[in-house]
């Protein structure tokens, strides 16, 4: 009776390591995939198990869901290939839009301090000249000189063009000067002087006296105006003289380093001049506009000074905020409004 039953158990184990492979059958854990119904679907791993020994079962529901992962392989690679093709601009069948072939660049939030303006020589004259003023010649006149250079390497240098204009910056005289040595540096870059310009120039010592009668007298401005007297061969009273690079409020501005008339004019009066070859007629502007604008404080100074040293003992100097208010104002009015016209200080 005990035979018949290891009998049985023999059998029943060959049977299961024939479909086990000859090893213990683990149990089965397979991954969830969600289906499209939104049910879970549990999917078993296959590895071990052998076609033959599925069940009909399995098999047909190995079928339904081997086409089912083929066909959505597909349609993943299709629509990335629609995306990819869309994307190019190469198959896609809509409406298309015509791209310039420049792209378009965008700077946000720039100041517009640090971008450049465009230097406008035609505009400059209605802000440094009075329009409908007087042409003739005022007590005060404006004056300015362009040198060229001569001697050995041309570090010399001599008059080549004189320019003088009156209170209102209307011009009074302007001529080129026939040079008595050979130049050899004509400086076209910064003088604007050419050859040609004094092959028909005056002599030298007519334009000296015609300078001298225009200036006697008269209260002179510049920017730093000894080097225009230097080679004039001049002398001017020094009580006659306003040099708008020594003015000491310009000054400060700068640090207590001297201005140069480029950064006044565009500081004070909102516009570029020098900018390339230099015109001896919009420095002579330029420096009157900026003795003009600061006419009533300047003068008021000069008489403050001369008070002080006529009378009286020295009282201990106060320490004076050389940084003018009219200086001020005139900067606000320019970020406020840009470039400001022409208004004589005595109007102010």
């Amino acid at each position: 009776m005990g035979k018949p039953k290891t009998d049985n158990a023999n059998s029943s184990a060959k049977i299961e390591s024939k479909i086990s492979g000859g090893k213990k059958k683990k149990k089965y854990r397979g991954k969830k995939k969600k289906s499209s119904s939104g049910t879970q679907v549990t999917v078993p791993k296959l590895k071990n198990l052998q076609k033959e020994n599925i069940s009909s079962n399995w098999k047909s529901l190995l079928q339904t869901i081997a086409p089912s992962e083929a066909e959505k392989a597909s349609k993943s690679k299709k629509t990335s290939k629609k995306r990819k093709l869309n994307e190019s601009g190469t198959q896609d069948k809509g409406p298309r839009v015509e791209s310039s072939s420049d792209p378009e660049i965008w700077f946000d939030d720039v100041d517009e301090a640090l971008l450049e303006k465009p230097v406008e020589d035609s505009n400059i004259e209605k802000f440094l000249v009075k329009e409908r003023s007087f042409e003739g010649l005022t007590k005060i006149v404006g004056m300015d000189c362009e040198m060229v250079g001569v001697g050995r390497g041309g570090d010399d240098s001599v008059l080549a063009r004189v320019s003088i204009v009156n209170h209102f910056g209307k011009l009074l005289y302007d001529t080129f000067v026939k040079p008595r040595e050979r130049v050899t540096d004509y400086r076209t870059h910064v003088s604007g002087v050419r050859p040609e310009d004094l092959k028909e120039a005056p002599e030298f010592s007519a334009v000296q006296l015609k300078v001298s009668e225009i200036i006697k007298g008269r209260v002179l401005v510049g920017h730093a105006i000894h080097h225009d007297l230097k080679v004039l061969f001049l002398d001017h009273p020094r009580k006659l003289i306003r040099d708008t690079s020594k003015y000491k409020p310009f000054r400060q501005h700068f640090g207590g380093k001297t201005p140069s008339l480029k950064k006044l004019s565009e500081r004070y009066i909102g516009v570029q001049v020098q900018s390339g070859e230099h015109s001896s007629v919009q420095d002579a502007q330029a420096a009157v506009r900026l003795y003009t604008m600061v006419r009533t404080e300047w003068e008021k100074q000069i008489l403050e000074k001369r008070t002080r040293t006529h009378h009286g003992p020295k009282k201990s100097k106060k320490v004076l905020n050389n940084k003018s208010t009219v200086l001020e104002g005139l900067q606000k009015d320019l970020k406020i409004g840009g470039t400001k016209q022409y208004v004589d200080s005595d109007d102010e």
